[in-house]
């Protein structure tokens, strides 16, 4: 929607429709917005649009083409307070708290770091209902999500969930966090927990399907990617996904023939038999996978990534012993190895070892290099001893 040049002075008070905000500054097709209207994943923003519009925090004082005093579409001075139908909120008042109760001005206070910690995450929020509250700190989340405060974000939402395990949106936008953050496995866990309360969410799949994509589980990426098509044909990103899957797909299985062939001219090759084992697990072909491993190990078991990978499928399949054996064996080759170290904790936890998993996930962190390793150990270690502490 344009504004036309007036030929007398324009109204003071003419606000678009919430939605146009919405569709200007998501800068998405009509479509678009009522294919996601429809699935209800705008209703929280279209009621804060709505609220600033309503309470004129929404004018022209912070559109995007109010310079200087002057309408750059009507060209004419306006005065602050007016708006008209071209509004488009400026990038910095897109995501502002609008709540009352803020503790700056009125009208505009940008949500910072010490002002959610203060205000939320330790209880001292405006009094209200424990439901309202919780609602409130989830959009909190969502907007510091949008601003890049991840660490903050994932903050919120973990607060959220600990009060309501079930809030859809808020594990939905956790596991979005955590795979900004880089922390795949830990954004997949996630995803499925959300899976579990509602199975029928497209954006959930396709988002499960970039992090199997980024683990390298390429056949269940592909599938995931699938189920959101199949609930939501008219997704970019899903479409996006699937073809980039189906790519890597078909390029491991040409690199399979081809370590076929290779090995029949020498089937005593381990490197060979190591990477077509990896290939096997890239597709979700555990047993042909561990079968690779084994013949690589037999020819060389000082290859401590084979034992590692071999210990991930045993414990995937539920051989948690078999597992735990072949993390030391890889930890035997290379005592510094954090993921195995962290693998262990996992296998640990299964047996009922909660006092191990801590110490080797512990271990895991000193020595992790990655931040999306160190971050995950870090985790699961403060469960395990929050768990036990809760045991006392």
């Amino acid at each position: 929607m344009t504004c036309k040049k007036p030929t007398s002075n324009p109204p003071e008070w003419n606000p678009p429709a919430p939605s146009t905000v919405y569709i200007k500054i998501k800068n998405i097709p009509y479509e678009t917005f009522k294919a996601r209207l429809n699935e209800g994943l705008v209703t929280t923003e279209l009621d804060q649009i709505r609220y600033r519009l309503e309470r004129r925090i929404y004018c022209c004082e912070v559109c995007s083409k109010h310079v200087n005093g002057y309408c750059v579409i009507t060209n004419r001075k306006v005065e602050p307070g007016w708006i008209c139908k071209a509004f488009v909120p400026k990038e910095e008042f897109i995501y502002l708290d609008s709540r009352p109760g803020s503790e700056t001005s009125p009208d505009f206070r940008y949500l910072s770091e010490t002002g959610l910690r203060k205000n939320y995450l330790e209880g001292e929020g405006p009094e209200e209902s424990n439901p309202k509250s919780t609602e409130s700190l989830y959009e909190e989340g969502v907007i510091l999500y949008r601003q890049g405060r991840l660490r903050l974000a994932l903050e919120a939402f973990d607060t959220v969930l600990s009060e309501n395990p079930r809030h859809f949106p808020a594990l939905f936008h956790k596991g979005n966090t955590l795979l900004k953050l880089k922390r795949y496995e830990e954004a997949l866990e996630t995803f499925e927990s959300a899976s579990r309360i509602n199975p029928d969410h497209p954006g959930l799949w396709t988002n499960t399907g970039f992090a199997l994509l980024k683990l390298e589980h390429l056949r269940q990426a592909l599938e995931a990617f699938e189920r959101s098509i199949f609930l939501n044909p008219v997704q970019k990103n899903a479409w996006e996904g699937k073809e980039a899957a189906l790519v890597r797909v078909r390029k491991c299985e040409e690199e399979l023939k081809e370590f076929e062939r290779l090995l029949e001219r020498n089937p005593e090759d381990a490197d060979i038999w190591f990477e077509k084992g990896k290939l096997h697990l890239k597709l979700g072909e555990l047993e042909k996978s561990r079968e690779a491993f084994e013949k690589a190990l037999e020819e060389k078991p000082e290859n401590a990534e084979a034992w590692h990978l071999r210990g991930k499928i045993l414990f995937e399949t539920g051989s948690e012993k078999e597992a735990l054996h072949a993390f030391e064996m890889a930890l035997r080759k290379k005592p510094d190895f954090s993921e195995a170290w962290y693998e262990k904790g996992k296998v640990f936890l299964r047996l009922g070892n909660p006092k191990g998993a801590e110490n080797a996930f512990k271990i895991a962190a000193d020595l992790s290099e990655s931040k999306g390793t160190k971050a995950k150990a870090e985790t699961a270690r403060a469960r395990v001893e929050r768990s036990g502490s809760g045991q006392k």
